[in-house]
């Protein structure tokens, strides 16, 4: 497997975006004094079970599949509360979604886990068992 491929298997970029989302998206920014914090990071935690699941338990279509159903609409979600400018109200620090270079990293994590995931939607399973056994 060349490294183009590499860039583009799914299963790289839901790995590597489950453990940034896990620690630097939301542990590192947690505040355990704040109650609501702690409620929202407990939901927000079970994302990753998701994405790693998919990763582990599935492969091919299924995995690609996963992969953009799960990524594919948090990119949105950026994107939208970026356009309207939203301010959490839950934190303990002052944070307003706004198109800014803080952007970025998500976005390209997420991104590229939904992209990878809508270029192998369609994949031929039977060519996947093939390049995995040769």
């Amino acid at each position: 497997m060349d490294w183009k491929e590499q860039a583009l298997n799914p299963k790289i970029w839901l790995i590597l975006t489950a453990i940034i989302h896990t620690f630097v998206g939301m542990l590192s920014t947690y505040d355990p004094t704040n109650d609501n914090e702690t409620m929202i990071l407990g939901i927000m935690l079970i994302i990753p079970v998701y994405m790693l699941y998919a990763a582990f338990m599935t492969e091919g279509q299924a995995q690609a599949r996963l992969a953009a159903v799960f990524a594919g609409p948090i990119v949105v979600w950026f994107l939208v509360c970026a356009a309207m400018g939203l301010e959490p109200t839950y934190a303990t620090e002052s944070i307003v979604w706004e198109f800014s270079p803080e952007l970025i990293p998500p976005l390209l994590f997420w991104g590229m886990t939904a992209l990878t995931g809508v270029l192998g939607w369609n994949m031929d399973e039977s060519a996947t068992s093939e390049t995995a056994e040769a």
